[in-house]
């Protein structure tokens, strides 16, 4: 009868693990609470107290994440309206290269990274404003 290695085709131990996750969501608390209860001393049930908190907590957590989506879309609007008034406008910017460079702004560029001002057909970010000329 021939034994076959550990390591073989048929066992990877790499294929099971999962990537670790760096911090605790709303969807991990949910799961350690649902195994304490589900795991629970019968002789011994969780303090009416304490699952208040968890619940409290979970509250917390939910209007926490919520308040701080609402701030990223605030933080956004600004930046729009903020860049909408430099159309037309002398600017000076720094290039990546750590240039400084002056011009006027032709037009925005939206996307998921955020504002890109055009100066002299090139791309900057909103962010790499140093001066603002009428």
């Amino acid at each position: 009868m021939e034994v076959t290695a550990a390591n073989s085709i048929y066992y990877n131990p790499q294929d099971k693990l999962q990537p670790v996750k760096k911090e605790l969501d709303k969807d991990a608390f949910l799961q350690i609470m649902v195994a304490q209860l589900r795991y629970q001393n019968p002789m011994s049930p969780v303090d009416q107290n304490q699952f208040m908190t968890q619940i409290t907590e979970i509250t917390v957590l939910e209007q926490i994440m919520s308040l701080n989506k609402n701030m990223e879309l605030l933080l956004r609007t600004q930046e729009l309206s903020l860049s909408a008034n430099l159309v037309g406008r002398q600017v000076t910017v720094t290039g990546e290269d750590g240039v400084e460079v002056e011009g006027t702004v032709e037009k925005l560029l939206f996307s998921e990274n955020g504002v890109k001002l055009v100066i002299n057909g090139a791309t900057y970010d909103f962010n790499a404003i140093k001066e603002i000329r009428g």
